[in-house]
C-alpha cells in the first residue's frame, strides 16, 4: 500500500500519521502550500465552482485560466503562453505542432518517459543518444541522418532523478552544422529553479527560446507548474505565431476538459510569487549548497550545480532500503526509487531540497545519515 500524504507537502510533510522533515517531491519553491496560494484557490472556487465543466474550445475558458497564461508569459518573458491540464503531455503538443519542420528525432537515452512517448508521435523512430554527450549526439546524428535532412534533438532540461543538466550550448554547437535543427527541452525540473531569474535551462545558459542567433538552431520548451511553479498542470511558453499553430494543430487539447479553475487560480498566484520573490530562489540555492557540501564532507559524490535534486547511489538496493529506513525512524523522508527513468538496476536514494528547508533541518538530515553511513 502506498504511503498517505496527511498534510500539505512542504519542509515538514505529515505521513501515514507521523511529521517528517521532507526531503522529497518536487516542491522546490515550497509553494505549494503557501498562504497567498491556498487563497487564491479558495476565492477561485467560491467565485467560479471547481470546473467549467466543458472544453476551452466550449465555453470552458474562464478568467483564472487566462490569468495562468497571463502570469506564465510575464515569468518566462514570453509573448504568450498555452495552459493545458497535464504537464506530462507538453512534449506532444510541441512534436504535433512541429510536424514537418524536422526528419529524424534524436533523444538523449535517459529522457523522462513522456519524451520518448512524444517522440513516437512522429512517426519516427527515436534515435537515442548518450546521455548528457554531445560528441554522442553527433556520432548518432551522423549514422542517422541523410544529406539535408533536418534533426530535432529532444531532452530533459534537468533530468528528475540524477539532476543532471542538459549541455543546451554544446548541442547547439553540433546543430549549427545543421540547417532548420531544433531542440525540444522538457524542462520541468528546471522552471523556476535555473538561470538568474529561474526562467529554467535556456536561461542557464543564456539562450532564448525561438531561433536564437547564438545557437544555431530553434529552441522550444514545455514546463510543468506541479513542480518548483506550485501548481498544476502544463504550461508552453511561446509566441503568437507558435501559439497559433498550437491551436491549428493540436485542437483535441483545447477539446479536453479545462484546467480546474482553484488549480488554474492558485497557478496564477505561484507564478506571480515566483516572479516577484527572488529571495525564494536565493534561499533555495543556499540550501542546496549546504546540502551538496554537506554531503561532500560525508564523503559523497556529488554535482557542483544549484539543482535541487541529489541522488544517492549506495551499493545494494537492500543497503540503500536499510538507509532509508534508518532516516525515516530519524523523522527524515528521502525515498529510495528502485526503479525510474536514467536510474541504474540498484536504483537510488533521491533527495529533494527545497527553500522552505531550514538549516536545522539541513543538519538532522545531515547528523542521521551520518550515522546511517556508520
Amino acid at each position: 500500500m502506498c504511503p498517505l500524504m496527511q498534510s500539505p507537502p512542504g519542509a515538514e510533510t505529515v505521513i501515514d500519521g507521523r511529521r517528517y522533515v521532507y526531503f522529497a517531491g518536487t516542491g522546490y519553491l515550497g509553494l505549494q502550500s503557501d498562504p497567498e496560494v491556498l487563497r487564491a484557490a479558495c476565492e477561485a472556487t467560491a467565485r467560479y465552482g471547481l470546473a467549467s465543466a466543458t472544453s476551452r474550445s466550449g465555453l470552458g475558458t474562464t478568467p483564472p485560466l487566462l490569468e495562468a497564461e497571463a502570469q506564465a508569459s510575464a515569468f518566462f518573458q514570453t509573448p504568450a503562453a498555452f495552459y493545458f491540464a497535464s504537464g506530462y503531455v507538453g512534449n506532444q503538443i510541441l512534436v504535433r505542432t512541429l510536424e514537418g519542420t524536422f526528419d529524424a528525432i534524436f533523444v538523449d537515452e535517459l529522457s523522462h518517459y513522456s519524451v520518448f512517448d512524444a517522440a513516437r508521435l512522429a512517426g519516427l523512430p527515436p534515435i537515442p543518444f548518450h546521455h548528457g554527450d554531445a560528441d554522442g549526439l553527433a556520432a548518432a546524428i551522423r549514422h542517422g541522418l541523410r544529406p539535408a535532412q533536418r534533426p530535432l534533438v529532444m531532452t530533459d532540461g534537468v533530468f528528475s532523478v540524477l539532476g543532471h543538466i542538459a549541455p543546451l550550448a554544446d548541442y547547439c554547437r553540433v546543430l549549427a552544422e545543421y540547417p532548420g535543427a531544433a531542440v525540444l527541452i522538457d524542462d520541468a525540473h528546471a522552471a523556476g529553479v535555473l538561470g538568474a531569474a529561474g526562467r529554467g535551462t535556456l536561461d542557464y545558459f543564456r539562450l532564448t527560446a525561438g531561433r536564437d542567433g547564438n545557437c544555431g538552431a530553434s529552441l522550444f520548451f514545455c514546463a510543468t507548474l506541479s513542480k518548483a511553479l506550485g501548481g498544476f498542470g502544463g504550461i508552453l511558453p511561446l509566441d503568437q505565431n507558435l501559439l497559433d499553430q498550437v491551436r491549428a494543430r493540436s485542437h483535441h487539447y483545447e477539446g479536453a476538459s479545462a484546467p480546474p479553475v482553484p488549480v488554474a487560480a492558485a497557478s496564477a498566484k505561484a507564478l506571480e510569487l515566483a516572479r516577484t520573490r527572488p529571495e525564494l530562489r536565493d534561499k533555495l540555492a543556499r540550501n542546496v549548497r549546504a546540502v551538496k557540501d554537506g554531503l561532500g564532507r560525508l564523503g559523497l559524490a556529488v554535482d557542483d550545480t544549484p539543482v535541487p535534486i541529489v541522488p544517492l547511489c549506495l551499493g545494494t538496493a537492500e543497503n540503500m532500503q536499510r538507509i532509508q529506513r534508518q532516516l525515516a525512524a530519524d523523522g527524515i523522508m528521502v525515498p529510495y526509487l528502485p526503479t525510474y527513468s536514467g536510474l541504474g538496476p540498484t536504483g537510488a536514494l533521491r533527495v529533494a531540497v527545497f527553500a522552505t528547508h531550514t538549516s536545522e533541518m539541513i543538519a538532522q538530515l545531515l547528523d542521521s545519515l551520518c550515522r546511517a553511513l556508520g
